[in-house]
């Protein structure tokens, strides 16, 4: 059954082995590391906590929850819910980061990992959610519309190499 839960140690052989997958593919946006050293999985516990509390945030930071997608006792992907947008999450992240273990990719993770975390924005009081995807990253504006997405436009984002879509999402 696929959930998504926050970080623990239950999960540590499966955090290690899906470390170990994203530091060898070069395609990862590093969404794994957001939360310091990735070999430090206590450290990852408790940054997961006090940043969903708005606490410790690093600079220009907003609060977010860190979940894992978790299918039985297998992390297969990372979440990241952020509970306001500022002027750079505006333009090109968006409410929600996520990312799929490179050996789960296409097998619809980026879709369940998008529709669980839509679910999370109920207890925020979040109606209108944005959604961003690179344009080579065909897999995830794909989930993205099969999730309700509409696309507001394309912008260029400094220091990108790719085109940023943006994406609208009304609960």
């Amino acid at each position: 059954m696929l959930r998504l839960v926050k970080p623990t140690k239950k999960y540590e052989k499966s955090w290690r082995e899906a470390v170990e997958e994203f530091r060898k593919d070069s395609k990862t946006i590093k969404l794994w590391e957001v939360l310091g050293n990735p070999d430090d999985l206590d450290g990852i516990i408790r940054n997961a906590r006090l940043h969903s509390q708005g606490k410790n945030l690093p600079k220009g930071w907003v609060p977010y929850d860190l979940l894992w997608l978790v299918d039985g006792d297998e992390i297969v992907g990372i979440a990241s819910i952020r509970h306001k947008l500022n002027p750079f999450l505006l333009e090109a992240g968006g409410h929600i980061g996520y990312e799929v273990k490179p050996s789960k990719r296409g097998c619809g993770y980026a879709n369940k990992i998008l529709q669980l975390s839509l679910k999370r924005f109920e207890k925020l009081g979040i109606e209108k959610i944005l959604v961003t995807a690179f344009e080579n990253n065909v897999a995830s504006w794909k989930a993205i519309e099969r999730n309700g997405g509409k696309l507001k436009n394309r912008v260029k984002v400094e220091n990108e190499k790719d085109t940023t879509r943006r994406y609208w999402i009304k609960l």
